[in-house]
């Protein structure tokens, strides 16, 4: 495509820079997160010390809240800037256009999940309104999913229906992702290893290096650009002012680009309490996701999160997030054994009697469907009712419970067998 065309298509869909919301005046304190710099990252041997004290500070935040913000990583405002844009003008296409290009049903309860992985997981766009959530509210988010972006065949018409403005910009978004997966999370998973006293490297080569297309046997990555829209007052209230319910994700590290409205929300590990968290210009916002919690035995936490509704003098602004769910290999085993951790060991971590031997696609393949149902979130608060896959719990609200078994799940929870 010539660079004539791509300004026709930016001219067509209104390609313009995103006007991001003010700082809120409001009285609300949100927890600031520990940030990663990663300029002090270097690789060597003689790097090694300073290396050690990153894995240090990463150690706390991933051990307890599983969040933390990553800092000088490498990807300029220029850049952040010009993919906002390009993403405002994709999500604001009316319903009709998207029709063509959606991800999946136009409503979760209408998959046919024999036959489409849904919205939460196809590329494409999920519509608004397409999950259900409780009291017969459905969402006001809109997004459009990017699969396979670490691979050439990311690039090929034939194996794609990118929407044309994606199409445009393909290179554009490509790099940007494939910046964060090879750079910015092989760091990240190398301090892991430096936690976990196993060699450097060994993360990455058994959940995340990628072999040129081969999607089995290859670490992933999931892009998402994600438009918020204010909800009608009434069902604001039927939902408790949730936007997007309270939940964990699915794969290993999600990297959400951080925005100035005060809308996320961290269930502190400790208290239960819902946190806002602050804003930090040019920084990610990392969450540990289910898959790095189950391979390390339960060590580093796969954290509960949500989105509110923000304060009043934010709500004339919208939200605008690009994020990266970074997955482990689908034929990768989601529990501790392949690690040998003398870490893991020493702190009693390892795989419960209850956990199925499972892959990370058979992990994947069921939560990822589950997220929009109605019978999985018309429960009475903001926790959904619980889902047992695999002997493991769909959602982690009571990882901090010592004494939290299944036996005491079935006791206070309807559960959800599959």
């Amino acid at each position: 495509m010539t660079q004539s065309e791509v300004e026709q298509i930016d001219k067509k869909y209104n390609v313009r820079p995103f006007i991001e919301a003010p700082l809120s005046k409001s009285d609300i304190e949100p927890v600031q997160l520990d940030a990663l710099d990663l300029s002090l990252y270097k690789d060597g041997s003689e790097h090694f010390e300073t290396r050690k004290k990153l894995a240090d500070q990463l150690e706390k935040s991933i051990s307890t809240s599983g969040f933390f913000s990553v800092v000088n990583h490498g990807i300029d405002v220029e850049r952040f800037e010009s993919l906002k844009a390009i993403a405002q003008s994709l999500l604001e296409i009316p319903a009709e256009e998207q029709g063509p290009y959606l991800a999946g049903a136009w409503k979760s309860d209408l998959e046919d999940r024999t036959k489409s992985v849904g919205a939460e997981r196809g590329a494409g766009f999920k519509p608004k309104g397409y999950w259900s959530m409780r009291n017969g509210v459905h969402d006001s988010i809109v997004h459009y999913n990017l699969n396979n972006m670490l691979h050439p065949s990311f690039f090929d018409d034939s194996k794609n229906n990118h929407h044309p403005l994606v199409k445009a910009h393909l290179e554009e978004i490509a790099g940007y992702f494939r910046y964060l997966h090879n750079d910015v999370l092989k760091k990240i998973t190398y301090l892991c290893d430096i936690i976990l006293e196993i060699p450097e490297g060994t993360i990455w080569k058994l959940y995340y290096s990628v072999e040129e297309n081969d999607f089995e046997r290859s670490g992933q990555g999931a892009g998402r650009f994600m438009l918020y829209h204010n909800m009608k007052a009434e069902d604001e209230a039927k939902v408790g002012k949730n936007w997007l319910r309270g939940h964990s994700d699915s794969g290993g590290f999600t990297f959400i680009t951080s925005q100035p409205i005060l809308s996320l929300q961290v269930r502190d590990y400790f208290t239960g309490e819902w946190r806002y968290v602050g804003h930090t210009p040019n920084a990610f916002i990392v969450n540990i996701a289910d898959a790095m919690e189950f391979i390390t035995g339960g060590y580093f936490k796969s954290s509960i999160h949500r989105v509110v509704s923000p304060p009043e003098d934010q709500k004339n602004y919208r939200r605008l997030v690009l994020i990266y769910f970074s997955s482990p290999k689908n034929i990768s085993i989601v529990d501790p054994e392949a690690l040998d951790s003398p870490k893991l060991a020493r702190l009693g971590f390892s795989k419960p009697d209850e956990w199925a031997k499972i892959t990370f696609k058979d992990w994947y393949s069921i939560k990822g469907s589950l997220f929009g149902r109605k019978a999985v979130n018309d429960s009475n608060s903001d926790e959904p009712n619980l889902v047992l896959l695999y002997g493991r719990l769909h959602e982690r609200w009571h990882q901090a419970e010592a004494n939290f078994t299944l036996e005491e799940a079935r006791k206070r929870f309807k559960v959800i067998e599959i």
